[in-house]
């Protein structure tokens, strides 16, 4: 059973874990969870192998925490459907997590298979049961190892929750991580699915329902939302026949430098195209005849370097201020991109070079 992504919540790997305790603490069972997600993840499997008409054969790498356990739960689910389902577990029974030791006797007693050691052998789907959300910093040898097989083996590799090797919070990664062809996520999206090395990593994001109460869910304190082109009309104000340019929106744009006119011009057109009813744009003196193809409608308005004058009295005026694109990373500009920042008063889009002198 799959979940939509629109409109879901984005939200830590550590909000995610501080919900699931507070279920757990208020009465739900971490195994019923446990078992509610492996016949989810079971589910996915299958229905990637049928799309894209594959042998029914698994291969599960095992962890040795939750993840692992989740890993085990989803073979057993594709064993008893007639899938050939074999394991390999990085760790001894006795090093695993109580529910993932218990997991792995359901998963021998249905007729599955585990490997361990150095018989290592991928055939199949793989299934990433190795590292959870919370992984950071590197993997460890033997896990690397694993990892870089998996990668080489060309086979498609689904991962539970997130590929081993990416941070779920900040989406750093390790050089070695899984290379997912899914990412099938447990609950709700997490933040590293979308940052830094982690949006590489998640191929396509399938979501799972683990059984979870959907007050908690609601508890979930969300760091973004997820929107589609679909949603997006919903969200902007309704369109007023005989409004005003004022009315429409005024934007201050400041972007470009001597020899980049290229962002300012797009990020300006992007503004336009939105619907604004002005858009100004202010770029440094010296790159007026690099702006000449500009759009009739795009107001343009040269400043002296270090100036702010011009650009905080348009901004008495503006509804909402745009700062960064192609405005180059020199020394000066430091200066003068942390005073504007500080100085407006309306909301401001800050991108490009713009976050590299904050």
């Amino acid at each position: 059973m799959g979940l939509s992504l629109e409109g879901h919540k984005v939200i830590s790997a550590k909000e995610m874990k501080r919900v699931e305790k507070l279920s757990i603490d208020e009465g739900a069972c971490d195994e019923t969870y446990m078992l509610k997600a492996g016949e989810g993840i079971a589910a996915r499997v299958e229905a990637f192998i049928k799309e894209n008409r594959l042998e029914k054969t698994v291969t599960l790498l095992v962890g040795k925490g939750n993840n692992g356990g989740d890993a085990f739960v989803a073979g057993t689910f594709l064993l008893n459907r007639g899938y050939q389902v074999e394991a390999y577990h990085m760790v001894s029974t006795k090093e695993s997590s109580p529910l993932c030791q218990k997991q792995e006797k359901a998963f021998l007693s249905a007729g599955g298979e585990v490997k361990r050691g150095k018989d290592l052998s991928f055939k199949g789907v793989i299934l990433d049961g190795l590292l959870g959300t919370g992984f950071q910093g590197k993997l460890e040898d033997k896990m690397a190892e694993v990892v870089q097989k998996a990668n080489r083996s060309k086979l498609p590799i689904l991962a539970i929750d997130i590929p081993s090797g990416v941070d779920g919070n900040t989406g750093d990664m390790d050089p070695i991580a899984i290379e997912a062809k899914e990412t099938i996520f447990l609950g709700l999206p997490k933040l590293g699915f979308f940052l830094k090395e982690g949006y590489n990593a998640i191929g396509k994001l399938r979501g799972v329902d683990f059984g979870m109460d959907v007050r908690f869910i609601h508890e979930a304190k969300a760091v973004a939302h997820l929107l589609n082109e679909k949603m997006v009309p919903e969200l902007l104000p309704p369109i007023i026949r005989n409004r005003h340019k004022y009315q429409a929106g005024y934007v201050i744009a400041l972007a470009g430098s001597p020899g980049m006119p290229g962002a300012a011009m797009l990020s300006c057109l992007a503004a336009l195209r939105t619907g604004a009813g002005i858009v100004r744009l202010f770029h440094p003196k010296g790159m007026e005849g690099e702006l000449t193809t500009s759009p009739y409608e795009l107001i343009r308005t040269s400043y002296e370097w270090g100036d702010t004058s011009q650009i905080f009295e348009e901004a008495k005026r503006a509804s909402v201020a745009l700062m960064g694109p192609g405005m180059g990373k020199l020394e000066e500009m430091h200066a003068f991109i942390q005073k504007v920042v500080r100085g407006l008063e309306i909301p401001c889009v800050i991108d490009a070079d713009a976050l590299f002198h904050l």
